[in-house]
C-alpha cells in the first residue's frame, strides 16, 4: 500500500514540477516567445500538411496493393493495416518491392533554438529541485 502511495505521490510531484516550471518559464523567459511561437506554429502547419499528404499516399498504396492482390486472386481479405499489406504484397510479389515513406514528425519541421533549450533546462532544474525539496521536507518526515 505504501508503494502505491509513493508511486502516486511521485507522479503528482513530477506533474507539478513540470507544469509549474513551464508556467514560470513562460512568465519570466528572456523574451516574450513570440518569435519562437511563430516558428512553432509554422512548423505545426507544415507538419499537418505533410501528414495529410503522407496519409493520402498511404491510402493510395493500400488501394493499389488491394487492387493488385484482387487482380491476381491472392487477396483473401481486405487489409486495414498498410504495413501488413506491404509485407504480404512484398512476400507474394518479390519482383516489386514497395516501401512507404517514414511518417512525418514535428522534428522534421521545427527545432527549438539553443536559447529556448537552455531556458527550458534551467527552469526545469530549478523547479524540479524546489518541488523535490518541498516533497522531501514535508512528506518524508
Amino acid at each position: 500500500m505504501a508503494s502505491v502511495a509513493i508511486l502516486i505521490g511521485a507522479a503528482i510531484v513530477n506533474a507539478v514540477a513540470f507544469t509549474v516550471s513551464n508556467a514560470v518559464y513562460d512568465k519570466f523567459g528572456r523574451t516574450d516567445g513570440s518569435v519562437e511561437q511563430a516558428r512553432h506554429n509554422v512548423a505545426t502547419e507544415q507538419l499537418e500538411s505533410a501528414r495529410e499528404e503522407w496519409n493520402q499516399k498511404r491510402l493510395d498504396i493500400l488501394d493499389f496493393i488491394n487492387q493488385k492482390l484482387r487482380e491476381k486472386s491472392d487477396a483473401r481479405n481486405t487489409f486495414d493495416d498498410v504495413d501488413k499489406a506491404l509485407e504480404f504484397y512484398n512476400e507474394t510479389h518479390p519482383d516489386k518491392q514497395l516501401q512507404l515513406d517514414k511518417q512525418p514528425t514535428l522534428e522534421d519541421f521545427y527545432r527549438p533554438s539553443n536559447e529556448q533549450k537552455y531556458y527550458e533546462s534551467v527552469i526545469v532544474m530549478i523547479m524540479s529541485g524546489a518541488v523535490g525539496y518541498i516533497a522531501y521536507t514535508y512528506f518524508m518526515r
